[in-house]
């Protein structure tokens, strides 16, 4: 129970990455808001997290954009009665040469996987300037390496380390700590698009030799957002199987 009490909203809470920290947090105590998409993903998730947290909630919002990012953080805020822990676990991404991807999938891209976490950040800030809090961006070895068919996406990627680092010196006055995470390869819808062949060779460049388990990744976010992690800001923590550590 490292999380008990914490009230905890997940952005892209409702569907893989985002889901299972979504649920690490609640088995963990913390109450929890998430927002998606679509209503149908966040209605089956809900039943999940109940299981361990009575006040789980969610709704769907469209956080593209400064105003939608905090009249959904407002309102989630309001329901939970405060906020602790903000994680932004939103991302899309564009399979396409550099050379033809159309302006509206590279806003598409931008807008999702870097806009709404920097307004989420912002929006969050009033809650959390009071009583300090932590918020987790969900990054990628894409914000480490040149990401060929994928450009917006480790752009997108490199900008969330970017942005962690910054507010972290910004915001530590005011207890808020702001980390990443740097996810390796996970089975989600994101990388069900791979193929068989990239699949294969995302594996053998890892020296784990295998795709991570979601709630791999939740025990890094339960950290992360604990007090464990009380002297912990302005980091990003690969959480890749050895990935970004192997060489030729």
């Amino acid at each position: 129970m490292r999380l008990k009490h914490k009230r905890a909203l997940v952005i892209g809470g409702s569907s893989g990455i985002g889901a299972a920290i979504a649920e690490g947090f609640a088995r963990e105590g913390a109450h929890v808001g998430v927002i998606g998409r679509r209503q149908e993903k966040i209605d089956a998730v809900l039943p999940i997290l109940g299981k361990h947290d009575a006040k789980a909630l969610g709704h769907a919002a469209d956080m593209r954009g400064a105003k939608a990012c905090k009249a959904a953080i407002d309102k989630t805020a309001e329901a939970l009665g405060g906020l602790d822990i903000l994680v932004n676990s939103q991302g899309i991404t564009v399979i396409s040469p550099a050379a033809d991807l159309s302006e509206e999938d590279y806003l598409s891209v931008i807008d999702t996987n870097l806009n709404s976490v920097f307004f989420s950040c912002q929006a969050a800030y009033p809650h959390m300037r009071t009583n300090g809090g932590s918020i987790i961006s969900i990054a990628s070895l894409a914000g480490y390496r040149g990401w060929p068919m994928a450009a917006p996406y480790a752009a997108s990627k490199h900008a969330v380390i970017a942005y962690t680092r910054t507010l972290a010196t910004e915001w530590a006055g005011d207890k808020i700590r702001v980390n990443s995470i740097s996810p390796g390869y996970f089975r989600t819808e994101l990388t069900s698009v791979l193929k068989p062949e990239r699949v294969a060779l995302a594996t053998s460049r890892t020296p784990m030799g295998r795709f991570g388990d979601l709630p791999e990744i939740a025990g890094a976010a339960i950290y992360l957002a604990s007090d464990e992690a009380s002297y912990v800001t302005g980091a990003d923590l690969p959480v890749d199987g050895g990935f970004l550590a192997k060489g030729l």
